[in-house]
């Protein structure tokens, strides 16, 4: 059988076969990229700056429907409250967030819990080194960036002091004696409340919005995939065109096999309702075609004209030929 794969009408199909696998794998990883793509990665309106708080009110947890949103919310860093989170990476490079307490005006009353003013924590901003954090502007300010939802809390013994191991709000409040919000702000942007937002018209942050912190890097995150399931129906036709490819492959088995059979035992291999003879010569067999009146070998061509042949008689002996019962 080997011997009949390496004839060249095989390793011509062969090379036929390897092109249409090919071609239907690239349409398989096509129909497999289309799945993933027709997921909801972001959600284009958290995106739009809002205020703080038209996205979660005081005392509430941050939900994962509230989380990613762009919002702004304006305030003052209270002096001597940052502190640093390390262990943090940007660009791949080890270092720390910056972590304050913005004060927001007139919102003890949308908390009934608060004894004052309710907090939330910012993080400003990412340094690499514990020695050149900057300071926090002490003015009335305006702070966008990305609302995230609080972290747990993590055992800070092992940290350095003015250092925490997380931003959690619960750990924060303890250490800032305020109440806070559950979540936490990411800055993308930072200016003095005077000033307008730096806020495009289709409500997203301008490019040019930047953080007032010398050496204060803005923070790099992204919202986060908001539907990760796989479009069924594309990932089914990338599975047919991986199940098409195999098929092109069985088909030129099939082909050798065949043509392999055919060589071992034509005469039971073929189906055909007639007589038929064989050619020593040509070492194959064929039959006459009372309509076209000549001979035909069983690949449709063409044998022996009737000029150079006799057909077929009632006397033509059976053992130059077979019938097919």
């Amino acid at each position: 059988m080997l011997k009949t794969a390496l004839r060249p009408r095989s390793l011509a199909f062969l090379a036929v076969a390897l092109l249409v696998a090919a071609l239907f794998v690239v349409l398989s990883m096509w129909q497999l990229n289309a799945s993933l793509q027709s997921s909801t990665v972001v959600d284009p309106a958290k995106d739009r700056v809002s205020t703080l708080e038209d996205v979660v009110s005081p005392g509430e947890a941050t939900t994962a429907q509230q989380a990613d949103h762009m919002v702004s919310a304006v305030g003052r860093y209270l002096p001597d409250s940052t502190v640093l989170v390390p262990g943090r990476l940007q660009d791949g490079n080890p270092g720390y967030w910056v972590v304050t307490q913005l004060a927001i005006p007139d919102s003890q009353q949308r908390w009934d819990a608060a004894d004052n003013d309710v907090s939330i924590a910012v993080a400003r901003g990412w340094v690499a080194s514990a020695d050149r954090v900057p300071r926090a502007p002490s003015d009335e300010i305006r702070v966008i960036g990305r609302l995230l939802p609080t972290d747990s809390p993590l055992p800070s013994e092992n940290v350095p002091a003015g250092q925490v191991a997380s931003v959690a709000s619960a750990q924060l409040s303890n250490l800032w004696d305020a109440p806070l919000y559950s979540g936490y702000v990411a800055a993308f942007a930072e200016n003095p409340a005077a000033e307008p937002a730096p806020v495009t018209r289709e409500g997203t942050l301008a490019v040019s919005a930047g953080l007032m912190g010398e050496g204060l890097e803005p923070l790099q995150i992204q919202q986060q995939p908001a539907d990760t399931s796989v479009h069924a129906l594309n990932l089914f036709y990338a599975i047919e065109w991986v199940v098409f490819a195999g098929f092109a492959f069985f088909m030129w088995w099939r082909f050798v096999r065949d043509d392999y059979l055919r060589r071992q035992d034509p005469e039971k291999y073929f189906y055909f309702d007639g007589d038929y003879f064989w050619d020593e010569a040509e070492q194959s067999y064929y039959y006459w075609d009372a309509q076209d009146q000549c001979y035909y070998y069983f690949d449709d061509q063409p044998a022996v004209r009737t000029e150079s042949r006799t057909p077929p008689t009632s006397s033509t002996p059976r053992s130059h030929g077979a019938s097919h019962e």
